[in-house]
């Protein structure tokens, strides 16, 4: 029992998950020690409704880095998908269902998504150079063609927006807050993410084309197809996150979505997403932006300035990223003494 208690503890130690949530533990007890705050239940509710479209985001680049490599215009598909969607219901005069109106947005998502999917596919271009590119294509579509701006959401969107799962309040200090309705969204397309890349056989080639093309396709995947899979589903993931995000603030801004890109990428890499793909967990996914999305939300709790944020927020990027490089040097250093030995026996 002792032995297999120390291998399972050896395991879970070379895993970048055990670190990011020792992190995680390490810095909520330091905020709490500092404020007295972090564990009230404002404070808890605040952070998940945080973390909603950051997490949604963040399966967008997971997708794209255990497959093929980054993708950073999920933000710019999830501006353009939520106009498109809010026009369509201010133009209609649409008043029904909020699930036609993320019809609406997925729908054009999925056409962004596939145009991506295609160009990477078919000419086998690097994804950070396509995906760089068509985010200032649809930057440009959004800004210059639509000349968007900040536009008062539809009350049905408003509506659907200030429905609540939970509302609490803070006796102590009488704060309230309230987790939407979006929440439960984020948690089914964890929930549907995990479910296709562990269950079925096409969310096995897609760790299988990101650990190494060549063996994929002799074992019968179809690289192109599941490329292109990939970076089309995740503009359709993205244009949900642009739709939730417009309906939790009440009002669409587009200059809100640009740049989350660079902080959603560090938060998979620092839970374990390997760089050059085919290896990494959901659960590393959802813990790095946890971690990050603290340290956004709740250092202001103990009078850290937003300049100091930005600073340790790139600290722990660097150590995490470097853990997680170590680890996997380590692994390959033990895998090739193993070999060693099995050819010297």
């Amino acid at each position: 029992m002792n032995l297999l208690t120390a291998k399972s503890l050896k395991k879970l130690a070379v895993r970048p998950e055990f670190y990011v949530f020792i992190i995680i533990l390490l810095l909520s007890l330091f905020i709490q020690a500092k404020s007295g705050l972090f564990f009230t239940n404002n404070n808890i509710v605040d952070l998940l409704r945080s973390m909603t479209v950051p997490l949604i985001y963040a399966i967008c680049a997971y997708l794209g880095f255990i497959s093929t490599g980054p993708d950073v215009s999920f933000p710019l598909i999830a501006a353009l998908s939520g106009y498109l969607a809010t026009q369509f219901v201010m133009v209609t005069g649409y008043s029904g269902s909020i699930i036609v109106v993320f019809l609406v947005a997925i729908a054009c998502g999925l056409v962004m998504g596939a145009i991506n999917g295609f160009i990477i596919a078919k000419y086998n271009f690097p994804s950070l150079i396509v995906t760089l590119g068509t985010t200032s294509i649809f930057s440009g579509i959004l800004l210059g063609v639509f000349e968007a701006g900040r536009i008062k959401l539809p009350e049905s969107m408003i509506e659907f927006g200030q429905q609540s799962l939970i509302k609490v309040t803070n006796a102590e200090t009488g704060l309230g807050s309230s987790l939407p309705m979006t929440f439960l969204i984020a948690i089914g397309l964890y929930i549907l993410t995990y479910l296709f890349l562990n269950f079925t056989m096409a969310g096995r080639g897609v760790f299988a084309v990101g650990g190494d093309e060549t063996s994929a396709e002799r074992a019968g995947f179809n690289v192109k197809k599941i490329r292109f899979g990939v970076f089309t589903v995740n503009g359709g993931l993205a244009a949900i996150a642009g739709v939730c995000y417009s309906v939790e603030s009440t009002y669409f801004l587009p200059t809100e979505f640009a740049g989350m890109e660079m902080i959603v990428i560090a938060a998979v890499i620092l839970g374990g997403t390997r760089l050059m793909g085919g290896v990494g967990t959901l659960t590393g996914c959802v813990l790095g932006t946890l971690l990050l999305t603290i340290v956004t939300n709740s250092l202001i709790l103990v009078g850290v300035p937003i300049y100091w944020q930005k600073f340790i927020i790139g600290a722990i990027i660097i150590v995490g990223t470097a853990i997680s490089v170590i680890q996997i040097a380590e692994l390959k250093g033990f895998r090739r003494s193993k070999r060693k030995k099995v050819e010297v026996a």
